[in-house]
């Protein structure tokens, strides 16, 4: 929910302070941000992971990718979200959907991408009706399908509405799919290997949406917008179809409550 609001609320209090105080001041009330940021973890209280220790170093790393080698149900939820957003991520494409299909009208372009966070909000304030399932990989490749399943359709509507209705489906599938796979590879991974999944995780969800703006931006340099949305969602649910059949554990995988 936090990073669905920042994303909402973050570009139109970005437009009000680059219209008050220029781009100067966008960097100065980031730079503060960061800092205070900064002051409130230095305040929190130290906490020692539980059970056996990881090895500190270079052999925790390996110990740590060895894991997710061995793991399939954790290699399969982070290969899920690297097929959903490597294949599928439409970000990049929005300025040039919108020129082709929408006139180029600022306020629609300014709509996409705020029409994602509000699905990822609307989502986020109703997570009790899939985090409480007891089968979170089911859910995540669910969500994940949903996902390419409904840029597929933004790719595709003729008009705007419809166009901003997929795209509020699409935001709330990402974050069924986010919070799902969090659930599963936190329940998978043991207590000393914890930190070195969700570094793992967190590489994957930063780094696999910026190579999927990459590919969308080649594929229509080389086709067209619309191309590259469609052909994306549709690899990505393939992908992720693919990955669920490879991985029955990750299907079957359920929380210790099941």
């Amino acid at each position: 929910m936090a990073f669905q609001g920042a994303m909402l609320l973050g570009p139109a209090l970005g437009g009000l302070v680059l219209g008050r105080f220029g781009a100067g001041g966008c960097y100065v009330v980031d730079a503060l941000a960061f800092g205070l940021a900064f002051y409130s973890l230095a305040g929190l209280p130290e906490m020692r992971p539980g059970g056996e220790p990881s090895r500190p170093g270079v052999r925790g790393v390996l110990d740590g990718l060895a894991f997710l080698v061995r793991t399939p149900v954790v290699r399969g939820a982070l290969l899920t979200d690297l097929a959903a957003t490597v294949l599928s991520m439409p970000i990049s494409l929005f300025p040039l959907v919108n020129a082709g299909r929408f006139a180029g009208d600022p306020r629609t372009l300014g709509l996409f991408l705020s029409a994602v966070a509000a699905g990822g909000v609307a989502a986020s304030v109703f997570s009790g009706t899939f985090t409480r399932r007891p089968r979170p990989g089911r859910v995540m490749l669910a969500g994940s399908a949903v996902w390419g399943g409904a840029l597929i359709g933004f790719g595709l509507a003729p008009g705007p509405w419809l166009g901003l209705a997929c795209l509020v489906v699409a935001g709330a599938a990402d974050t069924v799919s986010v919070v799902s796979r969090g659930a599963l590879v936190q329940l998978a991974t043991p207590d000393a290997l914890l930190g070195r999944a969700a570094a793992a995780e967190q590489i994957v969800g930063q780094a696999g949406p910026d190579l999927g703006n990459l590919r969308g931006g080649l594929v229509a340099g080389a086709t067209s917008g619309t191309f590259a949305l469609v052909s994306g969602g549709v690899l990505g649910v393939a992908a992720v179809v693919a990955i669920g059949a490879a991985t029955p554990g990750l299907r079957r995988f359920g929380s210790p409550a099941s």
